[in-house]
């Protein structure tokens, strides 16, 4: 084992987003002149294998971090994730939980009773809470940084969305509205899901595949963030946003952002309706057409930018430097 380092960051990692946001985090204690390990959790996949439900999924996951705490000595810890913090034994020196969202929000019914009966005890006794918005709980808030990125030159996407969990995306929502508010040649990129896999929910759905849509897949982050920085409009139809990293990433880019007011606690969802209420509604297709026809995208771009100035990398790392890392006991 190697020598002490002042913040073990434990970090789960079971999305894109976690990972950036917890890289994104150790980068900042580091900034700060503290040391930082961060731990990745390896969850094998026997385990993996076994998963049937939130309940168990959550159960190998928390396993998995409780085991992944032995490879660091740290003077102090956080934990990325509820999940990751559910069956950790009390550190005996401070610690903290980071995340987007509780089980109490986004674990309900039987599927989610032990993780909400045991996160009540674990956030009681955690030294710090740091969520990653307002939206999300009490505690410190640490965003994940997000960068101003540059527009396009020409915006030749008319909209961009991403349907990684066609589910939980509401990819069916997404299409059946754009089917009912496109313009002949307009078009729809939607990223995250291969197009047989989407065509395959679509069916399930009811939902056919619409005119215009175009299915680039997974692709790697530097690529997702040039289509992004040249669509006009983010179309959102998500049941359920944690946080919406990639909307936030879409208003700092220039776009104008047309959502459905998804349940969780969506960090994007209050600047979109600040910045254009009628962008955000049920009717997808009727804010898919308003932002497609946004008069004044420039001036709408500018306010964006004022609005997202406390989720600048400055600004966060202020943050960690000056509330998280004394309330550690890290000076």
């Amino acid at each position: 084992m190697a020598g002490t380092v002042d913040i073990g960051l434990v970090s789960l990692g079971t999305t894109p987003g976690l990972r950036r946001a917890d890289a994104a985090l150790a980068d900042q204690i580091r900034a700060a002149g503290a040391t930082c390990d961060l731990v990745p959790v390896r969850i094998g996949r026997a385990a993996g294998a076994l998963r049937r439900n939130a309940a168990v999924t959550d159960l190998v996951e928390a396993l998995a971090s409780r085991r992944a705490v032995g490879s660091v000595d740290a003077c102090a810890w956080i934990f990325s994730s509820v999940t990751a913090a559910l069956l950790q034994r009390a550190p005996e020196v401070p610690w903290a939980v980071r995340f987007d969202s509780t089980a109490a929000l986004n674990r309900p019914g039987l599927s989610g009773a032990w993780q909400r009966a045991r996160e009540r005890r674990v956030l009681g006794r955690a030294t710090l809470l740091l969520p990653w918005g307002e939206q999300a709980g009490p505690g410190v808030v640490v965003r994940v940084p997000v960068e101003e990125i540059a527009g396009a030159a020409e915006r030749d996407i008319d909209a961009i969305g991403y349907a990684g969990y066609p589910h939980k995306r509401g990819l069916d929502r997404l299409c059946a509205a754009w089917g009912r508010a496109a313009r002949p040649g307009e078009r729809l990129v939607v990223g995250g899901v291969e197009r047989e896999r989407a065509l395959q929910w679509l069916e399930r759905c009811g939902v056919p595949e619409p005119p215009g849509v175009e299915w680039p897949g997974l692709v790697a982050r530097e690529e997702w963030l040039g289509l992004v920085a040249r669509a006009s409009v983010f179309a959102n139809a998500s049941r359920r946003e944690d946080h919406g990293l990639a909307q936030l990433e879409a208003l700092a880019s220039g776009c104008a952002l047309v959502t459905v007011p998804s349940a969780g606690p969506y960090e994007a969802l209050p600047l979109a309706r600040e910045l254009a209420p009628e962008l955000v509604s049920e009717d997808l297709a009727a804010a898919l057409r308003a932002g497609l026809d946004l008069p004044d995208r420039e001036g709408y771009a500018e306010r964006a930018r004022e609005l997202l100035a406390p989720f600048r990398p400055e600004v966060v790392q202020q943050v960690v430097a000056g509330e998280v890392l004394p309330a550690l006991g890290i000076r």
